[in-house]
Parts: structure tokens; C-alpha cells; sequence
């Protein structure tokens, strides 16, 4: 499948959020790693889709579409886009030749 390179203009961060700790005035800290910072081609479930497909609007995913890499991508990890984090629902190879990944999130955002 074809991708033109030019339509991955947005950035992106993968990240890994570590288990809550507390620091020593007791407030609770979550430790976040940057697993992948990137570029990506961001799309969102349309309406027709959803109604399509028989779901509800409350269910929309978004899309990211990064260039492939080896470094571990996974559903336990979130995609940072614009300063909301966007639950993983699953990474998916995008093609035969694996150039590309699917990273597909569940579309409720978070207020920060």
C-alpha cells in the first residue's frame, strides 16, 4: 500500500507510564519514559464509519500511522498527540513490507 511520506506531518510520542510511587512529601507520582518520539499521519473513525460498522460515537478510535521500528509498541503503553494521551488498543504492521505501523487508540481524551 502506498503512503506518501508528506502526509506524516504530526509529531507524536509514545510512552511508557511506570507503576505509581509516592515522593517524600506523600503525593503520588506516575514516572513516564519516552519510548518513541516520532512523526505520524493522524486520522479519526468518521461518522460514516461508525455508522457503518453498527458502533456507538462513544467508541471512535484514532488512527496514528508511523514509519516501522523494532522498539516495542504495545497496548500498555499510550500515544501522546497534542498533549492528551491516547489509550493503545493495539499496534498493527501496516502492509506487506512492514515500512509502516498502525498504532489504533481508543479516542476518549483525557482532560490534563
Amino acid at each position: 500500500m502506498y503512503v506518501n511520506p508528506g502526509d506524516l506531518d504530526k509529531q507524536i510520542q509514545v510512552i511508557r507510564k511506570t507503576e505509581p510511587t509516592y515522593n517524600d512529601e506523600g503525593k503520588r507520582v506516575i514516572n513516564e519514559e519516552v519510548v518513541r518520539s516520532c512523526w505520524a499521519q493522524v486520522k479519526n473513525t468518521s461518522g460514516t464509519e461508525l455508522i457503518k460498522a453498527g458502533t456507538e460515537f462513544a467508541e471512535a478510535k484514532k488512527r496514528f500511522l508511523v514509519r516501522y521500528t523494532d522498539t516495542e509498541i504495545n497496548a500498555a503503553m499510550v500515544v501522546r498527540y497534542k498533549g492528551v494521551d491516547h489509550d493503545i488498543l493495539y499496534v498493527n504492521p501496516y502492509g506487506d513490507n512492514k515500512e509502516y505501523l498502525e498504532i489504533w487508540t481508543d479516542l476518549k481524551e483525557q482532560v490534563i
